[in-house]
């Protein structure tokens, strides 16, 4: 009884132990501090930012160098010798420091000295209060004394320090260094969404053959901020105790020689909507899962493998997995990725082709193979370095270590990637400093393969569904998706009630019955769907398992984003384009839905049209695809770290189609031309005729009532304007100077701008 009360005491305190962001708000948000109503903000340096980009171009490309997105300060701050500190009327104080670096997308500080004292509390948030980090209190100090933060959102930072009067003057802090983060991938612009297109979200479909693995294995990955200015992933893994020592395996090229005591890691931030190779954005997940701080145990360059211990352990709350391995070294069927690449948000990726020995770069891996060019869905890009590949049973066999793969659009490039070789890593060198198996097998028992803790667990009645969505054309306006029944359970599934909507809409109900084994699936094809332009999300919601309760609620339901491209009503497609302090480094292409380039720009001179506007436009076909694409040679695109470039397209009535310019390498806009050039006005419809039609060469105009002053234009099917003419009643327009063909004709009524279409055949 004294054991088990006094091991029930042990594991609550370790809930304890991590930092849980967003908890509690700073005191200052709620009190008038006079003596820090005017702080002046320690401004940081300038740097060459051209020159660390030009590095970053030589540095993505190298394996064995982790990926770096910002550019770190040396400082020295502290307490004692800055910031100002304000008094309660209570007793207690508060200390606040701010920080500034232009342009900067974020700052996070390294503390080599932090220590709270029990009722301390240390807060980290923006200029305006819409990104918060904390509290950091004594839970997080460590032996080292050292503590790194995570990401703050814009260019100045706030920190704060609480103080209860009863501690007063134990509180340690200095601050050694603060980053100013500059991009996350090959942008400059924004921290979420930015990895390639090519990318899958973690809960895009993986293959029902990995679903539960999938659910299961997602829970241990984490993205690791190290050193303060670089990305990489890593997954916790279980070692033969079952213990739950927060043990993270990563690559060993992440830790760069770094003290990783003042890295932090961000568990379960994972899209709720998940985009699946598109160019839509991921939106946000969960970010209050994160652990600042950890002590290398092991490390080998010969597999590229590190071994972290973090030095808090995970809170029972978070449902995070220890992830099982596999270290027979023998090659499996298909592998599967799980990562943060660019610092993004959790992706997934799969490889059918199976995996080879192979000698890359002096270290011992499995090599993505040729076969099925590379990866069959999704990518890894700089910032997956680490990223746990399992095998066939959701078990870790390795880390990567590098490739060439990367997006090509929504596609990949089909170019291959290298991952240090779990079985390698199990016992090379014989010593406890370079080898994984001392400390993942500290019971002794030398197993070849283990199992995760928790076990994934397998339930009898497990029915779900969830829904595939073919790629939709430019210019198509309706779809076709397939619902997929699919039984997760060990008993066989009879029946299962699906019920699914578009963008929260009116719901359908689907009463299925059939006969599906375990790990079997079956297709509803549902009839087209039309839809407006723009993005629509598909939900799907499983219930009532062979008429009873499913015993796993965790995957009865889903939602599938896809778009339909919006479509303009314009005879020609107009660019603003304004430069920004590099001009010689834009270029843009306006291309049809063939893809071949109709209108092209740049690169401008950047002696004399830096900080340029630049007027063009584009003739437009009726129903017809088109894209603009701009270009940006240095990835930094013309907004805003190089100057306050800014590009627009417009319709002919200066409808927004798109504009922008904070952007990376490149940027895209994908639009249709309606149908028709104008949306016909019902009372013009009705007052005005136009006859012969077909015609072999003259039309008649006759209008009603007449109670404005007309005007017409005859275009042809490619927007250009051929005949314009103030109207007159009963006018016979003649046509004989054109070729047999289909025009338009579209009449304004100049008081009110009415407008009014139709269309002429002319057959001479």
């Amino acid at each position: 009884m004294k054991k088990t009360l006094v091991f029930f005491l042990l594991t609550c305190s370790l809930t304890l132990i991590a930092q849980v962001s967003n908890e509690g708000k700073p005191i200052s948000w709620k009190l008038k501090l006079q003596e820090t109503k005017n702080v002046n903000a320690i401004k940081l340096p300038s740097f060459d930012l051209k020159a660390i980009q030009q590095e970053d171009k030589i540095n993505d490309n190298v394996q064995g160098k982790p990926w770096r997105f910002g550019y770190k300060h040396n400082v020295d701050y502290g307490i004692e010798n800055s910031g100002k500190w304000s008094h309660l009327p209570n007793g207690d104080r508060v200390w606040r420091i701010l920080f500034e670096s232009k342009g900067a997308l974020s700052l996070n500080f390294i503390f080599d000295k932090f220590f709270m004292p029990e009722g301390g509390k240390l807060y980290l948030y923006n200029n305006d209060r819409s990104d918060l980090l904390g509290a950091y209190t004594n839970i997080q100090n460590q032996k080292s004394g050292i503590l790194g933060t995570w990401l703050v959102k814009g260019d100045k930072v706030w920190i704060e320090y609480f103080e209860p009067k009863e501690v007063k003057g134990q509180g340690v802090l200095h601050i050694a260094n603060a980053t100013h983060g500059y991009r996350t991938r090959e942008t400059y612009a924004k921290l979420l969404g930015d990895s390639g297109d090519c990318n899958h979200d973690v809960e895009c479909p993986v293959g029902l053959d990995w679903e539960q693995h999938k659910d299961h294995n997602k829970k241990s990955v984490a993205l690791i901020l190290n050193n303060g200015s670089d990305w990489c992933t890593g997954a916790l893994i279980n070692n033969t105790s079952n213990d739950k020592t927060p043990y993270l395996l990563t690559a060993n090229h992440c830790t760069d020689g770094q003290n990783p005591s003042n890295w932090a890691f961000r568990f379960g931030w994972i899209s709720p909507n998940p985009v699946c190779a598109s160019t839509d954005a991921s939106t946000d997940g969960p970010i209050n899962m994160s652990i600042s701080g950890a002590t290398l145990r092991a490390n080998n360059a010969n597999s590229d493998v590190a071994l972290l211990e973090l030095n808090s352990a995970i809170p029972n709350g978070w449902d995070r997995v220890w992830a099982g391995w596999d270290r027979t070294d023998v090659a499996p069927s298909f592998v599967v990725g799980i990562h943060h690449p660019s610092g993004d948000i959790m992706k997934i990726a799969r490889d059918d082709s199976g995996v080879i020995k192979n000698l890359n770069n002096g270290a011992q891996t499995w090599e993505i193979t040729s076969a099925g060019n590379g990866w069959e869905l999704g990518v890894t890009e700089p910032g997956s370095s680490g990223s746990p590949l399992f095998d066939t049973n959701g078990k870790i066999i390795g880390q990567l270590f590098g490739g060439g793969a990367d997006c090509a659009g929504t596609d990949d490039n089909n170019l291959l990637d290298y991952y240090g070789r779990f079985g390698v890593s199990w016992d090379v060198g014989g010593t406890s400093a370079i080898q994984l198996r001392n400390w993942l097998d500290p019971v002794g028992t030398n197993p070849t393969t283990f199992e995760s803790f928790p076990l994934l667990q397998v339930f009898a009645l497990d029915g779900t569904a969830f829904s595939n969505i073919p790629s939709v054309a430019c210019g198509t306006f309706d779809t076709t998706p397939t619902i997929v029944v699919y039984n997760a359970g060990t008993t066989t599934l009879t029946s299962l009630t699906i019920n699914w909507d578009i963008d929260s809409g009116a719901s359908t109900t689907i009463n299925w019955t059939g006969s599906l084994a375990q790990n079997e699936s079956e297709n509803i094809m549902l009839s087209p769907i039309t839809l407006t332009p723009g993005t629509h999300v598909l939900n799907v919601a499983s219930s009532n398992p062979n008429g009873g309760t499913d015993e796993n609620t965790t995957n009865d339901s889903s939602a599938n984003s896809f778009s339909l491209t919006d479509e303009f009503n314009t005879t020609q497609v107009h660019l603003e384009l304004l430069t920004d302090n590099w001009s010689d480094e834009t270029t843009w292409e306006f291309r049809n839905s063939s893809d071949t380039v109709l209108y092209s720009g740049g690169p401008y001179n950047g002696t004399t049209q830096d900080n340029t506007t630049f007027l063009e436009s584009f003739d437009v076909s009726l129903g017809e695809c088109y894209t603009f694409e701009i270009f940006d040679s240095e990835s930094d695109g013309i907004c805003c770290g190089f100057g306050n470039g800014s590009y627009s397209l417009k319709t002919d009535n200066n409808t927004i189609i798109f504009e922008g310019g904070n952007f990376g390498s490149s940027e895209e806009t994908e639009l249709r031309v309606d149908t028709a050039l104008a949306i016909n006005d019902e009372l013009l419809e009705k007052n005005i005729t136009l006859f012969p039609n077909p015609t072999s060469g003259a039309v008649q105009v006759r209008v009603k009532e007449w109670n404005s002053d007309l005007t017409y234009e005859i275009y042809n099917t490619l927007g250009q304007t051929l005949l314009s003419n103030k109207l007159q009643n009963n006018e016979i327009i003649h046509l004989s100077n054109l070729s047999s063909d289909i025009y338009y004709i579209k009449i304004t009524e100049i008081d009110t701008n009415r407008s009014l279409v139709k269309k002429i055949v002319l057959n001479k």
